[in-house]
């Protein structure tokens, strides 16, 4: 099997980033795969404007990553745990592709409004996607609809063909939700995916949570806490904290590896929580 992880970065390297290349291209060696970091180059950025949100979809119109058997869009802030040797490309079980959701998001919406990313609004998008494109998105247990990050998310060779070939344009798409007046925010990739996976004849299957354990600041200051999802099963730990990007490798390896009172953070003294 031929497999590739796919990583991007548009502006300076910042430590952050390159910590997260150097930690993802060893794991590539220990499961026999490929790492692919592009930076600074522009491609959907010329097909497209929202510019620097897809670029991390850039496979999807690049025809050098057509004879890969798995094509895995991994951002630029998910490092694997030490010593990992499970292969995230087994995930995809047969599939077109392979996602992981984010499953207290739906309950957030409810009660917090971050830039119009609302519940609200969530099924707004929901019904625009029934009417332009006959899509039936996925709800969770609550009729609430689902939140997929794609942050680590999995294509098969079929599946990456058949997204090239049937899904609509990023522009398309990003009219779409333009003209429908909602939040800058679902005019990004990520919703792009996770709306477009849902298209006819596409399969997907929800991988473990684990590949994709994400943490963020929950709350304002000065009450703000971090929401972390890791547990014992999880493979990568997604760090989604605004400020990372520039924190040093040790720093970012105790966050994706060690309990939240040995992480010791290089912030300012004196910033809220």
């Amino acid at each position: 099997m031929k497999n590739v992880i796919y990583q991007y970065w548009q502006g300076n390297l910042k430590s952050g980033v390159a910590s997260s290349v150097k930690h993802m291209k060893r794991y590539t060696k220990r499961i026999g795969a490929e790492l692919v970091f592009d930076h600074n180059r522009i491609v959907a950025g010329e097909q497209c404007s929202c510019k620097i949100y897809y670029e991390p979809g850039n496979p999807l119109l690049l025809e050098e990553f057509d004879d890969y058997d798995h094509v895995a869009l991994v951002d630029i802030d998910v490092f694997p745990v030490d010593g990992l040797e499970e292969n995230l490309f087994e995930e995809v079980k047969g599939k077109h592709l392979g996602i992981c959701t984010e499953p207290q998001q739906p309950r957030f919406r409810e009660i917090f409004n971050v830039a119009g990313i609302t519940n609200q609004n969530d099924m707004r998008w929901c019904q625009i996607l029934k009417d332009k494109w006959d899509i039936d998105y996925s709800y969770d247990s609550k009729g609430r609809p689902k939140v997929f990050n794609t942050g680590v998310t999995v294509f098969s060779k079929e599946g990456l063909a058949k997204a090239k070939s049937e899904w609509p344009s990023f522009e398309e798409y990003i009219q779409t939700m333009r003209n429908a007046r909602l939040p800058v925010f679902y005019t990004y990739f990520q919703d792009y995916v996770s709306a477009m996976m849902h298209y006819k004849d596409y399969e997907f299957t929800e991988m473990h949570n684990g590949w994709n354990s994400y943490m963020h600041k929950l709350g304002s200051s000065p009450n703000a806490t971090v929401n972390d999802t890791r547990t014992e099963e999880t493979k990568f730990v997604h760090i989604m904290f605004r400020t990372a990007d520039d924190w040093p490798e040790d720093a970012l390896l105790r966050i994706a590896n060690k309990p939240q009172e040995e992480w010791n953070l290089p912030v300012p003294e004196g910033w809220p929580n």
